[in-house]
């Protein structure tokens, strides 16, 4: 193809986008009339149901291989203690090996292995919960923290209240609008519900290792206590309004 050629063809390519882009404007639709962007919140207070405790089993040493099993020992055996208890739900946590160290001579070495394993206790009884993580305490494991959650029931229990009241506050926003602009309804376009949002307490860090000598039946009960936590729904989206 000579450059003659080349050069006609790009000009005859570049009329025919020049042509398609001027009817597509002159076609395309005009931006909707009456069309109003709302959005809407619900919220409530509740107190978390599910009470959580942290433990750990940890063992420090020279003999990585002996210290793992005992930590898995004394973890297997606080885990069935645990699930033998009425409405606790138990299961464990992270497992690490991690280097112990020591200066030298101004120098960092080695001096042994800490093993450690956690254990998750959740219940919806804080008396049964509190006793059997303080007797675990006293058998030689460690409480890390404790604090509470919502649990799955009362948190779909509580989305479909907010879902119901957030969409009401809409619909009420919605008549309010038409009414305001002159209409008299809308019909809805759109509607968007977000996952719930909620902050969760915060766990608190404890450590604490009660007294290997005092009989398991007279260890204290861990204290756990609660307040409340905030949950909410958004939903966002447009109507139409109608004459």
């Amino acid at each position: 193809m000579s450059l003659r050629q080349l050069q006609h063809t790009t000009v005859s390519l570049f009329a025919s986008l020049m042509l398609c882009a001027a009817a597509s404007a002159q076609t395309a639709a005009p931006p909707p009339v009456g069309v109003v962007d709302l959005q809407a919140s619900a919220q409530v207070e509740v107190v978390p149901d599910l009470a959580v405790i942290t433990l750990a089993a940890e063992r420090s040493g020279m003999d990585s291989a002996s210290l793992t099993a005992q930590v898995s020992k004394s973890l297997d055996a606080a885990l069935q203690q645990a699930r033998a208890v009425p409405g606790v739900e138990a299961s464990s946590g992270g497992f690490s090996t991690q280097p112990r160290w020591k200066t030298v001579n101004n120098q960092s070495q080695r001096d042994g292995w800490t093993v450690r394993a956690g254990l998750i206790l959740k219940s919806h009884d804080v008396a049964a919960l509190g006793k059997l993580a303080g007797q675990l305490a006293q058998q030689g494991l460690m409480i890390d923290s404790n604090g509470f959650e919502v649990s799955r029931a009362l948190r779909e229990r509580e989305e479909t209240a907010l879902i119901e009241s957030a969409i009401a506050r809409f619909k009420a926003k919605a008549a309010t609008a038409a009414h305001a602009l002159g209409y008299a309804a809308y019909t809805l376009r759109t509607l968007q519900i977000e996952p719930l949002q909620g902050q969760m307490p915060q766990p608190r860090p404890m450590l604490m290792r009660a007294e290997a000598t005092m009989a398991a039946d007279s260890a204290p009960a861990v204290p756990l206590a609660t307040g409340r936590t905030p949950l909410q729904i958004n939903v966002q989206g447009s109507v139409q309004l109608t004459r």
